[in-house]
């Protein structure tokens, strides 16, 4: 099967320039043009090319391998450390130079990017404009194919429930604009945020009618197109975040219980701040309900785990240690066609590897490099288990890097690691030395990390260039939520067991331990840290500490002042020893591995024995996170033109 490209082309409908609004006004109100709009709502040909123009919208707004300009917006968090490149985005929101004004976004990337807030409305006014139309003037169906118009009118509701989610992952409360407006009206009257749970089940109202006008599986001419368990997905998704703490219950204490304290202390100004302090037990269950349909399509057979290859197949060139299954899938078809339901088509070109790979293998960059603190999710492989590096009886810190979980070696490039048939130094005087400094312009690692996600173990830099896509969202994901919606509804431990072990299986890894069936709270941390190694560099771990309260949790908050008590020089290796858990999460800090010379050293590179050291990092030491980060800022542009908005709290 080949992935149809045509969707995802920029289409210019000539005479349509009412489709377009103006960058002043995001909720833009309609002028006359009648006889345009007839014209175009006469013919399906003509609403057929608006629809299929919301694709490429959808490409230029959503999530992709790079989000802010050069990097991943994993970088803003502790999954991943960064180089300089560009507009050097990520290092300025984290030094604080981020703000509401025009001036500052367009410092950091160019005038636009994040999402802005009004490029969201931009797209949801043309499915508006379409919705309205078709029925305004009665668009005649397809005429050698009843039903298409049906369908397209389903892409349109799916694609305005899409655009407010993503206004939700980015900015929060929103205006959820599900009509136009005309210039006799007020904006005071319409354009006002609303609770975060109004929104949903508006979202989830289009949602259903969506599903309710698409097929479980397009096919022909229809094939990539959206489909019924896109619309389910997301129904899903958006569910699933309308029971996280953000919005639900506010922070958790050490039971992961509902204090009823926001995330935002006494800084909330959000609209909905007093609902969400209040916990409901049914958020959680509509969570589990929309979950639960979305799995009936999985078992009607439209979506599937990728299991091309077995465990006795590995990547040429990698030191039989990447599995072919775990780096072929991001490249073959069958991967996007049957695990993937909302593939981003062509995000990058095969020149994002040379971004992203250690500088000695063609003039790479290290743009995004793995931090310690997601390596050091990658479970240990002890006995018929999988268990962290804090309870494995065989992890040994100073040789950290046998027996991880398989997908730790296709997401990672590590001292001694084979990539592309070269070992990986970073060891003082090799050519990808570490840099662990505040100096900016280096190519080298910060972390002692390369990321391999992604990366082609066969490409060279004389290699023809070639499309890569990306997964916006995937079957593990839903797996993961219909598991943490069981877990929190307190239902079936076997099912969400299940859905764990086939996402670990899939990747050659072993089962969860017996102790996941008898303790709630062993059930997060595997569910949570599940999630962030299944979607890592997927545009997740960013914002599920945002939805789960975490970066001001008075819980991390206290870990953050011992760690801080500490020794400088020696407390990220002090942590692990002494504590024996997870780095504060708080956000400020972030870690490393060095090698270490060592006779003893388990580790050979370079005829040389080494050990591996923790240190922290100090490109930008401490990052500067507050409560305000919880959000992007709205453009004050649009606060001033609509002083009914309200900017989010800290902006």
């Amino acid at each position: 099967m080949k992935l149809k490209k045509s969707i995802l082309a920029c289409l210019t409908v000539g005479g349509l320039c009412f489709l377009t609004p103006s960058c002043s006004d995001y909720l833009e109100r309609e002028d006359d043009g009648k006889l345009q709009e007839e014209e175009v709502f006469s013919r399906y040909t003509k609403v057929n090319e608006l629809v299929t123009q919301l694709y490429s919208d959808m490409y230029l707004n959503s999530l992709g391998f790079n989000t802010i300009y050069s990097h991943n917006i994993g970088t803003l968090c502790d999954e991943l450390e960064f180089n300089k490149a560009d507009a050097d985005a990520p290092y300025k929101i984290l030094n604080g130079e981020l703000s509401s004004d025009p001036t500052s976004i367009g410092n950091i990337y160019g005038g636009s990017g994040f999402g802005w807030w009004w490029t969201f409305y931009q797209s949801i006014r043309k499915v508006n404009k379409i919705i309205w139309g078709v029925e305004e003037y009665n668009t005649p169906d397809h005429p050698s194919s009843p039903g298409l118009l049906s369908k397209r009118i389903g892409e349109a509701y799916f694609f305005r429930a899409y655009y407010h989610y993503l206004i939700l992952r980015w900015h929060g409360e929103m205006v959820y604009s599900d009509r136009l407006y005309s210039l006799a009206e007020d904006p005071s009257t319409y354009a006002v945020r609303e609770s975060v749970h109004t929104s949903v089940e508006k979202m989830c109202a289009d949602l259903d009618e969506a599903a309710s006008r698409l097929p479980v599986r397009q096919e022909g001419e229809e094939f990539n197109r959206i489909d019924k368990g896109a619309c389910l997905a997301l129904k899903a998704i958006v569910r699933w975040i309308a029971a996280q703490p953000l919005y639900n219950g506010g922070l958790r204490d050490a039971d992961g219980n509902p204090t009823g304290i926001s995330p935002l202390g006494d800084a909330d100004t959000r609209v909905g701040a007093q609902e969400y302090k209040e916990y409901k037990q049914e958020r959680w269950q509509s969570a589990l309900k929309a979950a639960e349909e979305f799995m009936e399509v999985v078992d009607m057979g439209r979506y599937k785990l990728y299991k091309q290859y077995d465990e006795t197949e590995f990547v040429a060139n990698s030191g039989d240690k990447v599995y072919k299954r775990l780096e072929e899938m991001f490249r073959d078809n069958l991967f996007y066609n049957n695990e993937v339901i909302l593939t981003l088509l062509n995000s990058k070109d095969t020149r994002w590897i040379q971004d992203n790979i250690p500088e000695s293998y063609g003039s790479g960059q290290t743009r995004n490099q793995p931090t310690q603190e997601q390596v050091d999710q990658y479970e240990v492989i002890d006995g018929d288990y999988g268990y962290d590096i804090y309870t494995a009886s065989n992890y040994d810190d100073k040789n950290p890097y046998v027996n991880r979980d398989p997908r730790f070696y296709r997401d990672i490039v590590y001292m001694g690691a084979v990539l592309m048939g070269k070992e990986y130094n970073v060891a003082e005087g090799s050519a990808d030395a570490l840099v662990n400094s505040s100096v900016r312009d280096t190519r080298s690692t910060r972390t002692g990390y390369a990321l391999r996600k992604f990366v082609q173990n066969d490409w060279t830099i004389n290699a023809n260039i070639s499309s890569m896509h990306f997964p916006l969202i995937r079957l593990p994901e839903l797996m993961l939520i219909y598991a943490e919606a069981l877990n929190e509804t307190d239902g079936d431990v076997n099912t969400m067991k299940s859905m764990l072990n086939q996402i670990r299986e899939r990747a050659f890894m072993k089962p969860v331990p017996p102790i996941f069936d008898t303790d709630k709270k062993v059930r997060r941390e595997y569910i949570d840290r599940e999630r962030r190694v299944e979607l890592f560099f997927e545009n997740n771990r960013y914002f599920a500490l945002r939805y789960k309260g975490i970066i001001t949790n008075p819980l991390e908050e206290n870990k953050e002042e011992q760690y801080l008590a500490m020794p400088e020089d020696t407390r990220a290796q002090r942590w692990f020893d002494e504590k024996k858990m997870q780095y504060p999460q708080t956000q400020h800090y972030i870690h490393g591995m060095k090698p270490v010379l060592d006779e003893n050293g388990a580790i050979k590179v370079g005829g040389k024995s080494y050990r591996m050291e923790r240190f922290e990092g100090q490109q930008l030491n401490p990052r500067r996170v507050t409560y305000r980060d919880y959000f992007f800022p709205i453009n004050s542009n649009e606060i001033a033109k609509t002083p009914s908005l309200k900017q989010n709290p800290g902006w």
